[in-house]
């Protein structure tokens, strides 16, 4: 490759965001969450693996254990690994004891604070807390702890400390996110940089738009000895695209394009809902990253979970969206940080934050944020939030994971919303524990029977049946399921036919045929013209 060939980004060359050299999810952009997932997940992990690699191998090759706590690397990586946590300790020494100041101080509010005025404790704050934290009755007398989470960002836990990863990787050979460290190797080249650098933005155009290759080499300082290594990641041939990415027709196209990501166009206007996307073009008939819009009007992410708010797909969209839409966080819970905050981190500053029923309007129509009750363990987060979308006269809700507990809710739902068009609904209804996601910000532990009963789960068939009856609406979509084979390093997900999700979703829209409701579950790919 020449220093002035014209190069595309390939879509095999993966571009992830690192912290520590861990997959950046939302939980180690947020700096509160970033620690006490260091702190009581990811370093015990590798102390684990360092200790005893056979055990990670063991559970590791067993395709049932996939998105376990388990490190999926070769025991050539245990002196890698070894390094990594003699690195992180040293690194990270700030995080670590902030995380163990924060731990052992909720612990002691929680056992000394017995109605009497919380004074006296703001003396026994740890150095690491002060100045960050506020302490807090409930109503019930419970005390708790409130950060000020923008003045945690002041601390730069995370700085020095991001990278981006270039990668080539085939999308199902990827190592599940939040168990695995991302290692150096010949087919991975790492650049210390700030997720907001703008370098990035650069990197992202060209998976659709070609610049010549010595421009990138000057821009990343690549000397002359890593030229050749640094030139497989780029490629002469642009993208192949799935039918043309620009709508101009009359109505309003929908592109499906996996698990909770779809876009709608019509000849103005782009809404593009929970990024997650594939790179790789295959002969399935998938819609990729090449297939969006060069402008991307608004995207609306529906809360912070991982598949949902994904930085790495962030990243590379970021020149091309206009405004953001995200839901109000519960400010200063340690379980509920702000995606506002870190959007920030991300390098946006076009974010738009609502409370539920409040609205932002669009070229002919609006966007309405709406209660979302259930998927989060029956924690006390607010940042999640499902979505009415008018848009040239097309009606739509999206109820994202929404579990559909509460029949009543939707009836009053629809008293302030009026009829709708279509209905997106995800019935991933077993979802992981809580302790999958959340254990490492808990107070205390959680036993095994409480674990089991509160999961990350959405609607099943008799919950969705409750919502689909206050509703009545003429058309549903099944969809976040997470069932594409690109997204298990995410998902952690590999359904069999007999799996509960696909047989609730199954009757549910056995339920609709029957009653004369057009229903589907969208899957791998989807482009209708409402």
């Amino acid at each position: 490759m020449n220093l002035n060939d014209l190069v595309y980004l390939k879509p095999e060359t993966k571009l992830e965001p690192l912290v520590c050299g861990w997959y950046a999810w939302p939980y180690l952009v947020a700096p509160v969450q970033f620690a006490l997932n260091l702190h009581s997940r990811l370093l015990p992990l590798l102390e684990s693996f360092v200790t005893n690699p056979e055990a990670h191998l063991a559970a590791s090759s067993d395709p049932k254990m996939f998105g376990g706590p388990f490190i999926s690397l070769s025991a050539n990586d245990v002196e890698k690994a070894n390094r990594l946590m003699e690195e992180t300790k040293v690194k990270c020494a700030d995080a670590l004891v902030f995380a163990e100041d924060l731990k052992n101080f909720v612990s002691l509010l929680e056992s000394d604070a017995v109605g009497f005025s919380l004074n006296g404790f703001y003396a026994r704050l740890p150095p690491s807390l002060q100045g960050l934290v506020e302490c807090l009755y409930d109503i019930n007398d419970h005390a708790r702890v409130r950060l000020f989470e923008d003045l945690v960002y002041d601390e730069k836990m995370t700085f020095g400390l991001q990278q981006i990863c270039l990668q080539l990787i085939d999308e199902q050979q990827r190592h599940f996110f939040m168990s695995t460290p991302r290692l150096s190797g010949p087919d991975s080249t790492c650049f210390d940089m700030s997720f907001r650098d703008k370098r990035l933005d650069m990197l992202a155009k060209m998976r659709k738009n070609p610049m010549p290759f010595g421009e990138v080499v000057d821009e990343f300082a690549v000397s002359a000895s890593e030229i050749e290594g640094f030139s497989k990641y780029f490629t002469s041939i642009p993208p192949s695209l799935n039918g043309p990415s620009e709508y101009h027709g009359d109505g309003v196209r929908m592109r499906y394009f996996c698990h909770a990501c779809v876009l709608f166009q019509t000849d103005e206007i782009s809404v593009l809902f929970d990024p997650m996307l594939a790179f790789e073009t295959k002969s399935d008939g998938r819609f990729t990253i090449a297939d969006l819009p060069e402008r991307i009007d608004y995207v609306v992410l529906s809360h912070s979970h991982q598949d949902h708010v994904c930085p790495e797909m962030l990243i590379q969209l970021r020149h091309r969206i206009g405004r953001i839409i995200v839901p109000a966080n519960n400010s200063g819970n340690i379980a509920d940080p702000s995606v506002k905050l870190m959007l920030r981190e991300l390098g946006f500053d076009n974010v738009d934050v609502l409370n539920a029923f409040e609205k932002v309007e669009i070229t002919g129509g609006e966007i309405l944020s709406l209660p979302f009750t259930g998927e989060h363990s029956d924690l006390d987060i607010h940042s999640k939030h499902a979505i009415f979308m008018s848009i040239k006269d097309r009606r739509l809700l999206f109820l994202i994971d929404s579990d559909g507990v509460d029949r009543m809710l939707y009836r009053r739902i629809m008293r302030r919303i009026g009829k709708v068009d279509a209905v997106f609904l995800g019935m991933e209804c077993h979802g992981a524990p809580l302790a999958w996601m959340y254990e490492p910000l808990l107070g205390k532990p959680v036993t095994r029977k409480n674990n089991e009963s509160r999961r990350l789960s959405g609607a099943n068939c008799e919950r969705a049946l409750n919502v689909l009856a206050e509703i009545n609406t003429p058309r549903v979509f099944v969809y976040a399921m997470g069932q594409e084979p690109w997204l298990q390093y995410m998902m952690g997900l590999k359904y069999e036919p007999d799996s509960i999700q696909l047989t609730e979703s199954d009757k549910f829209l056995d339920h609709c045929k029957q009653h004369g409701i057009e229903g589907e579950r969208l899957y791998y790919n989807r482009e209708i013209e409402l």
